[in-house]
């Protein structure tokens, strides 16, 4: 089955718990630490390997997280024991979307060929917050294939700005030009 419509459902009812906790932002908060100590491949190894019983994957997700809100651990556990721990890092992405949608934030990923310093992101997220009228949330990464520029995709919409997408284009207009 395809991670998507898990994650939607997964984060979707995650998140419900949490308004009704008022515990939105922490739970994204854990969510996202125990993304992050799980994003090791050995990880993913670890937790898909049939031969491993599933009391010592659960153990290790208890293990990784601990200190985290008790339903937010029960879930991970839950995710281990369905088999789709996998699907960890779609879910974290739907949740913090569904969270930035009930707090009128905007969710913004942005691509660039080099790092951008705090200012560029400042501006950025200030041009973006004024074209969309809300409160924006970048996702900054870095892609030295885009040769320069920025491709910015919020929600459908993507804005590509990209060098490499103009010498594309130039490429493909002087193929239709060149003479036969």
């Amino acid at each position: 089955m395809a991670k998507a419509p898990i994650a939607k459902r997964y984060a979707q009812a995650l998140f419900e718990l949490a308004q009704a906790e008022g515990k939105e932002e922490s739970w994204l908060d854990s969510l996202s630490d125990i993304e992050r100590q799980l994003a090791d491949p050995s990880s993913a190894l670890f937790f898909g390997e049939p031969r491993i019983p599933q009391e010592r994957k659960s153990a290790v997700a208890t293990e990784v997280a601990s200190g985290s809100d008790e339903t937010v651990s029960k879930f991970v556990g839950l995710l281990v024991q369905k088999q789709v721990v996998g699907a960890l890092p779609a879910i974290v992405r739907e949740y913090g979307q569904l969270l930035n949608e009930s707090l009128g934030r905007a969710s913004a990923s942005v691509t660039s060929a080099a790092a951008l310093s705090p200012e560029q992101e400042e501006r950025l997220r200030g041009a973006l917050g004024a074209m969309l009228g809300k409160q924006v949330v970048l996702d900054v990464r870095e892609s030295p294939e885009i040769i320069g520029g920025l491709v910015v995709r919020v929600g459908d919409q993507v804005i590509d700005g990209s060098v490499r997408t103009r010498l594309d284009g130039l490429r493909q207009s002087l193929e239709r030009e060149a003479p036969a």
